[in-house]
C-alpha cells in the first residue's frame, strides 16, 4: 500500500525550521549552501518524487556539483549525512548547538597559521576560523600558498579587519573557475589588478568612491570580456545608474546584450523607448481604471502588440478613455476592441473617429426605428446588424424602413419589423410606393409533432451522404 499526498496539497505543507539553524549555522554559511539546505530540507518532508540532484540543481540554477559540494558542507557541520554522491542520496540530521570539529594535522598547517599570523599580526583568529580555512582547501583542492594568496589579495582591497566569510566566497569563486594553484590564482588576481582604473572610472562615473572588490572586478571582466561591451560603453551606460550600483549596472547591460543593443547609441535609443512605453502603460491603465503593480506584463502583453499593429500613442490613449466610457474596464476588454479596430483596418485616430462618428449617426436612425415601433430600449448590436441587412443587403431605403416599423407596432417590435421587410424583399418591393400595394399577415409557427420529427429523422436516415 502506498499512501503520499497530492502534488497541490504538497505545496501548502509546512517545515520545521530550528532557530538555532538561523542563528547559529546560516549567518555564515554560503548563501548557495543555504538554498541547498532549505530546499533539500522541504522535500524531505514532502512525498514528491522530485528530489534528484538535476532537477534541484535546474530549480537553484547551479550545477550538480555545487549541489554536493554543498550537502559536504553541511555533512561536516553535522547537520546531514551524506549516504552516497552518485546518486546523491543524503539524509537529514536534527540540529545540535554543538557543531562538530573535524580534526585537521597541526604539523600539515603549521605554516599557513604562521604566515596566516604574520599577515594579521593584530587580530586574534579564533579556531573556527583556522577550520573554515582548512575545510575550504581541502574540500576544493586549494593549495596552502594559492590560500594565502587570497587572503592577502583581500586584506588589500578591505582592510586588515576584513571577515573571513568573505575570504571564502573570493577561494570558492576562484576554485569554481578552475584556479586552484599558486600560479594560477596570483595570475588570475594579477588580471584582475591590471582593469583597476578601468574599474574605478565605472564606479566614479556612477558616484561611488569605494574601493573596488574582487566582485566588481568580475563583473567588470564579465561585461567587456564574455559580453564584448567596450569600456567607453560601460563607462557612459554607469552614468544612467542613479542608485543600485554595481549589481543594477549588471542588470542593465545584461539586459541590453539580451536585446541585442551593444553600442551606447543603441541601449540610448532602448531606454528612451522603454521610458516611452512606461509613460504610455501608465497613462493608458490610468485611463482604463485598472491597476498594475508591475508594468512590465501590461507592456510586454499588450503594449508592444498593439504598436506593432501601427496604434499611435494618442490613439491607443483616446481608445483606452472610450473603453472607460463604455464600462470595458480591463485590459483585456481594451486588447480585444483594439483587435477588432486593426482587423477593420481603422489604425489611426481620425478612422476610428470617423467610424465612430458613422456608427453614432446609424445608431441615431435605428433609434428612429425603435421608436416608430413602439420600442423604448437602447440600440443593440443585434439591431445594429438588422439595419445593416436591411440597407445594405436588401437596400431598403429609410423611409421604407420607417413605414414599416409603424406598420410594426404593437406587433412584436424588431423580430416583426424583420419579418414585414423580408416580405417586401422577396416581393422585390423597394420604394414607398410599392411596399404600400402590398399586403402582409404574419403566419403562425407550424409546430412539429413528435410523429411528424420521427418521420423526418427516418427520412435523413434513409439519404445517402451524396443526397444531402
Amino acid at each position: 500500500m502506498t499512501i503520499k499526498l497530492s502534488s497541490e496539497q504538497a505545496l501548502f505543507q509546512k517545515i520545521l525550521l530550528d532557530n538555532l539553524f538561523i542563528i547559529e549555522y546560516m549567518p555564515y554559511a554560503p548563501e548557495g549552501y543555504v538554498k541547498v539546505y532549505l530546499y533539500g530540507l522541504s522535500l524531505a518532508c514532502s512525498s514528491t518524487s522530485e528530489n534528484s540532484a538535476s532537477i534541484m540543481a535546474r530549480r537553484l540554477n547551479m550545477d550538480e556539483n555545487e549541489i554536493c559540494e554543498a550537502y559536504c558542507y553541511w555533512q561536516e557541520q553535522g547537520l546531514v549525512n551524506v549516504v552516497s554522491t552518485d546518486p546523491v542520496s543524503v539524509e537529514y540530521l536534527p540540529v545540535r548547538r554543538e557543531k562538530p570539529i573535524k580534526k585537521f594535522s597541526k604539523e600539515k598547517y603549521k605554516s599557513f597559521n604562521d604566515q596566516l599570523h604574520a599577515m594579521l599580526p593584530e587580530r586574534m583568529i579564533l579556531p573556527n576560523e583556522y577550520n573554515e580555512y582548512y575545510s575550504i582547501m581541502e574540500n576544493l583542492h586549494i593549495d596552502v600558498d594559492a590560500m594565502l594568496a587570497i587572503i592577502a589579495y583581500c586584506v588589500r582591497y578591505k582592510g586588515k579587519d576584513i571577515g573571513y566569510p568573505y575570504v571564502l566566497a573570493v577561494a570558492r569563486n576562484l576554485a569554481h573557475e578552475g584556479y586552484t594553484s599558486y600560479e594560477g590564482v596570483t595570475a588570475r588576481l594579477d588580471a584582475f589588478d591590471l582593469n583597476s582604473g578601468e574599474i574605478a572610472t565605472v564606479m566614479k562615473a556612477m558616484g561611488s568612491r569605494r574601493t573596488p572588490d574582487i566582485n566588481d572586478r568580475r563583473l567588470y571582466e564579465k561585461w567587456t570580456k564574455n559580453l564584448g561591451f567596450l569600456p567607453e560603453t560601460v563607462v557612459k551606460t554607469a552614468k544612467l545608474i542613479k542608485k543600485g550600483g554595481m549589481e543594477k549596472l549588471d542588470a542593465l547591460l545584461t539586459r541590453m546584450y539580451e536585446k541585442h543593443a551593444m553600442s551606447y547609441g543603441e541601449i540610448e535609443s532602448y531606454i528612451a523607448e522603454r521610458d516611452s512605453l512606461f509613460a504610455l502603460a501608465k497613462e493608458i491603465t490610468r485611463r482604463l481604471g485598472v491597476y498594475y503593480e508591475n508594468l512590465d506584463y501590461f507592456i510586454e502583453t499588450y503594449i508592444i502588440k498593439w504598436k506593432g499593429f501601427g496604434f499611435d500613442e494618442l490613439t491607443l490613449q483616446e481608445i483606452s478613455a472610450y473603453c472607460f466610457k463604455r464600462s470595458i474596464r480591463t485590459a483585456e476588454g481594451m486588447d480585444s476592441l483594439v483587435e477588432k479596430y486593426f482587423k477593420m483596418g481603422l489604425t489611426s485616430l481620425a478612422t476610428i473617429n470617423e467610424y465612430l462618428s458613422a456608427l453614432e449617426s446609424l445608431d441615431e436612425k435605428i433609434k428612429d426605428v425603435l421608436e416608430k415601433s413602439g420600442t423604448k430600449r437602447n440600440v443593440t448590436d443585434w439591431d445594429r446588424n438588422y439595419f445593416r441587412t436591411w440597407t445594405q443587403s436588401w437596400s431598403m431605403p429609410f423611409e421604407v424602413i420607417l413605414y414599416a416599423a409603424e406598420k410594426a407596432m404593437g406587433k412584436g417590435g424588431m423580430a416583426y419589423l424583420n419579418s414585414l421587410l423580408s416580405h417586401y424583399n422577396s416581393k422585390n418591393a423597394h420604394t414607398l410606393d410599392e411596399v404600400k400595394k402590398i399586403s402582409y399577415e404574419q403566419k403562425t409557427t407550424t409546430v412539429v409533432t413528435r410523429k411528424s420529427a420521427d418521420e423526418i429523422n427516418a427520412l435523413l436516415f434513409s439519404l445517402k451522404d451524396d443526397e444531402l
